[in-house]
């Protein structure tokens, strides 16, 4: 059964696994996979207990086979909004053969909702055009090099 859980410190590891999955799969991984995995796995360990990274992992019969990451970048405030979140999604990827199953839009739904009841105004992401129409579909738009939704 297919379950879509928040992720804590402890999934650190699954995360920087699944990093390292989806920069090997754009042809982006330069170095040792071994050490990129490491200073990936710690970045999240630091970042989900700190609050500055909140992520998602959808098991199927409690093994991971996607995950969604998203950055909460704290900005300058601007009149009438003192406290300024912005959100910058990252390392979407669900394994290959689990793909054309919804499992990407329920995660990418879930981040713009947590980010609205935090009070984020606008989720930003980087794409390839292999899925760009998939989040242009879940109501995201271009804005210069980014897709970004406002919330």
């Amino acid at each position: 059964m297919l379950q879509v859980c928040s992720a804590t410190p402890n999934d650190a590891a699954v995360l920087a696994r699944f990093r390292v999955m989806l920069f090997k799969e754009m042809g982006r991984l330069e170095g040792d996979a071994a050490e990129f995995a490491q200073s990936s796995e710690g970045y999240f360990s630091w970042a989900l207990s700190t609050g500055r990274e909140v992520a998602w992992v959808a098991e199927d019969m409690g093994e991971p086979v996607a995950v969604l990451a998203m950055t909460l970048e704290p900005m300058p405030p601007k009149p009438g909004r003192p406290r300024l979140v912005e959100a910058y999604m990252h390392n979407v990827y669900v394994l290959p053969d689990r793909r054309m199953r919804g499992l990407a839009k329920r995660l990418v739904t879930a981040a713009p909702e947590y980010a609205n009841k935090k009070g984020v105004r606008r989720v930003r992401l980087f794409t390839s055009d292999d899925v760009r129409r998939m989040y242009e579909n879940l109501g995201f738009e271009p804005h210069g090099r980014y897709l970004e939704i406002k919330l």
